[in-house]
């Protein structure tokens, strides 16, 4: 061995060799695969031979080192077998016809996929990388011997669109011992984020003039099947049996094409790419497939815009897609934001969606984007980090296991997905949260003890004092609430409904500033005074003293006002209806608020008290929990006696449905269409 890697240096040097990339092992499939190879600065014809384990040459393929590519050299291999490992070698075809071998030995090797998708597979995945720093985990990485990895953006960091500078820190990367090491016997595929792209924060229309330079360098140091559209952006998938990764391109077409979804506004994914993911996720066979980018599915919450937050009504689309056509198996994963975090949406496509953010490979760590958000279970701000997916479809229920590893094999955080776990109902339950109050605080609905109430300052249960057994208890003077510690909505809902009973002790006294909350949402799952209402419902003082107004409160999403800018939340209300206090005081009410993106309709006793028109129409603003029986901040606008049957539908409710709630319905066994679903 020694003698051959003496061989091979000389090999190089007589080439003239500046700077050798590879070989690198691509996409693999199940009968083909892909490889590079740059062998310095000099235009060769090259020859790619793989081997059987046992040494036997199965197949060559030719190609050529061009000075066009930056002298990278593509070989596709074709006629291979399923499931099944080899070897390769890449020599050089001189003028004589012999061909002179410049790259073996065994490390070189890979495994094609096992068609029949019964085999486990790991998949790595990791951003955020720098020379040096990352070193240790390339090893880790290397120790594992994953089926593949995903460069899953900033990976390397460019920040400029010069062509030649581009080249030059794409083959640094390459090059890292380690990594080098790993990519000659690993499948290495990828994707780009900001820095790659070439710009931080950067996107279709700010790189509109440097796009297609970085986009030719990304092409040459990726051994991709695909990159994009053939002439547009760099989405793929790679397809290893058990799991099957989408490599979204949030940059290329973002902000420079308007939204297939929505015309009116800026799009993220363009038309040629949302069509290839819809129709790529309806064909795939994986058990377990996962929507892979390196920006974020949720808001950064800085000044940047280059997340799906800002783009929500493309992200929005593709979930409600997701849901409708009932597609099984779907994860989310991302990086960027120097922070590892795992969030779990719940019922958000007909079942959870687990969301993984994988970031950084480095160790500069961003701790001010470890931000809040109603999905979020755990997070680490610590460096040097990667994902490593484990698919087990050998077992009677597949297994998905997701792992969150550092560098001397310490794993920090395990999720174990069951298939099943990741299959829609035919019939989605679409009551996403119902307290009933009769013996405890407990929330009945599909989401279970995640949205349990917390009773504050003495709030109780009143036995068989409710609508049906108890209800909860209230006494303003002693300012008492119960506080819901989670969302229990999609992010940016765009139509939903939360109905109650209400019997109050007491109203707001005329001629007085008093307001007695109902509920309210608040902005991280606690009592605060942060402003967050995208729910509020109270019952404040009328200009005519025999009446009470029940008054509405939301805050919406506005779409930006201009390119690159970020959506807003806007504040719609007070909207108010009044009604004969003689009506409401010491008596049991049933009200309904309903909620779909241009208007607010409350319901009252089963009938239409009040329709308002939101004006700019949009989906709900974020918000991280709820009030029940106060505002926001808990204490100091309580309401004052008995509420029950709080719950809440991501559907818009209609007439006959508020009629039949009114009419002693429970909400567990109200029969719903899909809706707006």
């Amino acid at each position: 061995m020694k003698i051959l890697l003496l061989f091979l240096t000389l090999c190089f040097t007589s080439l003239g060799q500046a700077e050798t990339v590879g070989p690198c092992v691509g996409s693999v499939g199940s009968t083909d695969a892909y490889f590079l190879f740059r062998p310095g600065e000099s235009e060769l014809a090259l020859r790619l031979s793989v081997l059987s384990e046992s040494g036997e040459i199965v197949t060559n393929v030719d190609a050529k080192s061009s000075a066009i590519d930056d002298f990278v050299a593509k070989f596709h291999v074709t006629q291979l077998e399923s499931g099944t490992r080899y070897r390769y070698q890449i020599a050089e075809l001189g003028s004589s016809g012999e061909p002179k071998l410049i790259a073996a030995g065994d490390d070189l090797k890979f495994r094609t996929v096992d068609v029949s998708r019964k085999s486990k597979v790991t998949a790595v995945l990791i951003s955020c990388v720098s020379k040096g720093d990352t070193a240790p985990v390339w090893e880790e990485i290397g120790r594992l011997s994953p089926d593949l990895l995903c460069l899953s953006g900033d990976t390397p960091y460019i920040d400029t669109s010069k062509l030649e500078d581009v080249r030059r820190k794409h083959r640094a990367l390459l090059n890292e011992a380690p990594l080098a090491s790993l990519a000659r016997r690993t499948p290495v595929v990828g994707i780009w984020d900001d820095h790659d792209f070439g710009l931080n924060n950067g996107n279709g229309r700010n790189l509109q003039d440097g796009k297609a330079a970085t986009r030719k360098a990304f092409v040459e140091y990726r051994a991709h099947r695909s990159y994009g559209n053939g002439s547009e952006g760099v989405y793929h998938k790679t397809d290893l049996g058990a799991i099957e990764i989408f490599h979204l391109d949030p940059r290329w077409f973002s902000q420079s094409e308007p939204s297939p979804i929505s015309p009116g506004k800026p799009s993220c994914f363009g038309k040629d790419q949302w069509a290839w993911i819809l129709k790529s996720l309806k064909e795939s066979k994986a058990p377990f497939k996962v929507l892979s980018m390196g920006a974020i599915w949720q808001d950064k919450k800085n000044s940047e815009t280059d997340d799906m937050f800002t783009y929500w009504y493309e992200r929005d689309a593709l979930f409600d897609f997701i849901r409708r056509e009932r597609i099984d198996g779907i994860i989310l994963h991302g990086g960027d934001i120097h922070v590892s975090r795992y969030l779990l949406h719940p019922g958000r496509v007909g079942y959870d969606l687990h969301d993984f953010i994988m970031s950084p490979g480095h160790k500069r760590i961003i701790p001010s984007l470890n931000v809040y958000h109603p999905s979020l279970e755990w997070s680490l701000v610590e460096g040097q980090q990667f994902l490593a997916l484990e698919a087990d479809p050998t077992l009677d229920d597949p297994t998905l296991t997701v792992r969150f590893r550092q560098p001397g094999d310490k794993v920090n955080k395990t999720v174990v997905i069951k298939h099943s776990e990741l299959v829609s109902p035919e019939k989605p339950n679409l009551l996403r949260a119902y307290w009933p109050f009769d013996s405890d605080f407990a929330n009945s609905s599909p989401l279970g003890e995640r949205l349990d109430a917390v009773a504050h300052n003495g709030a109780s249960i009143a036995q068989d004092r409710g609508i049906r057994g108890g209800a909860l208890h209230l006494d303003r003077d002693q300012q008492q609430f119960a506080n819901i510690p989670r969302s229990f909505l999609d992010d940016n809902s765009a139509g939903h409904s939360i109905s109650c009973w209400i019997k109050p002790s007491s109203l707001p006294a005329h001629d007085s500033k008093a307001r007695h909350f109902i509920l309210e949402s608040t902005a991280e799952g606690k009592p605060a005074a942060k402003a967050a209402y995208h729910l509020s419902l109270e019952l404040s003082p009328s200009d005519d003293p025999q009446k009470v107004e029940i008054r509405l409160h939301s805050q919406t999403l506005k779409p930006a006002s201009k390119p690159e800018a970020a959506p807003t939340p806007t504040l719609h209300g007070p909207f108010q209806t009044a009604h004969p206090r003689a009506q409401l005081e010491n008596q049991w009410s049933h009200l309904i608020v309903t909620f779909d993106s241009t208007q607010l309709r409350i319901f009252l006793n089963g009938k239409l008290a009040g329709s308002h028109k939101l004006n700019p129409p949009g989906p709900a603003a974020e918000f991280g929990g709820l009030i029940i029986g106060g505002h926001r901040a808990g204490t100091g606008r309580n309401f004052d006696g008995l509420i029950d049957e709080v719950a809440v539908w991501q559907t818009v409710l209609s007439a006959a449905d508020a009629l039949t709630l009114y009419n002693g319905g429970k909400p567990d066994s109200l029969t719903l269409p899909r809706g707006n679903q």
